[in-house]
């Protein structure tokens, strides 16, 4: 069993070339025809308004998904700071499985913990107050409840207010505060966590457990996976992606699983 996983991706129809090379990715994994399962660990779109919103970029990504689950590859999603809006009429649509933040996830001889990694950046607590309003139910199901036109605006105004108030914090706020993911380990008895959010691919060994952070794609596309007791991390250039597919993938990170 192989096991991949990305986060990050943003897609949106501003990146066109990221939509082709997230096609192409499913397309050679579908190819390889391997025991594999796919998870989603959050951010795979710049925003999203409700499954109710249907644009023509967004059919080859579905498609995409769709044909990537129905070839009998797992597909799992979970959700990000940017997507918590997906819920069952998307997940049908691709045929994916919805996880819940801070997911463990059973191998052979250990577990991993996966989550998008956002609920660890404590110091930044103006995102904190934000987090927690906009994943309340009641909150979303107001939102949900307004016209296209709306959420269409409100989204646009959201990501604004996001990139002004990055634009004013420090690296070090943005980032995970360690003790918070330490604690989290400790409590499910787990020493490997996965996430994304942090746009800042390492795999960091902190004291008795590994934290491994997934590549955001930007300019880079990054694939991560875990095959026996190793995980792996790759990236490409997106030119070099299109051009060469998986092939073109060169290692990053390698970590044996603890």
């Amino acid at each position: 069993m192989i096991r991949y996983f990305i986060s990050d991706l943003h897609l949106s129809d501003k990146r066109p070339d990221l939509i082709r090379a997230f096609a192409q990715m499913t397309e050679e994994l579908i190819q390889r025809h391997e025991e594999t399962e796919l998870y989603i660990l959050g951010d795979f779109y710049e925003a999203w308004i409700g499954d109710d919103f249907q644009a023509d970029w967004n059919t080859q990504v579905e498609n995409a998904l769709a044909t990537l689950s129905q070839s009998g590859i797992a597909l799992y999603f979970l959700h990000g700071n940017r997507d918590f809006l997906i819920g069952s009429a998307w997940l049908d649509r691709v045929g994916a499985t919805l996880i819940h933040e801070q997911t463990l996830l059973p191998l052979n001889n250990t577990s991993v913990l996966l989550t998008h990694g956002d609920e660890y950046c404590l110091e930044d607590t103006e995102y904190q107050a934000f987090r927690k309003t906009v994943r309340s139910t009641a909150w979303q199901e107001q939102i949900l409840s307004l016209p296209l036109e709306q959420r269409l605006a409100l989204a646009a105004q959201l990501r604004n207010d996001s990139k002004s108030m990055a634009a004013e914090k420090s690296i070090s706020i943005m980032d995970v505060t360690e003790s918070a993911v330490g604690d989290s380990l400790n409590l499910l008895h787990c020493k490997t966590v996965i996430h994304g959010h942090t746009h800042r691919p390492e795999v960091h060994k902190v004291h008795d457990y590994l934290r491994c952070v997934l590549g955001d794609w930007d300019e880079f596309i990054w694939l991560a996976r875990i095959e026996g007791d190793i995980y792996t991390q790759r990236k490409a250039s997106v030119t070099e992606f299109i051009q060469n597919g998986l092939n073109g993938l060169k290692e990053a990170h390698r970590e044996r699983l603890l």
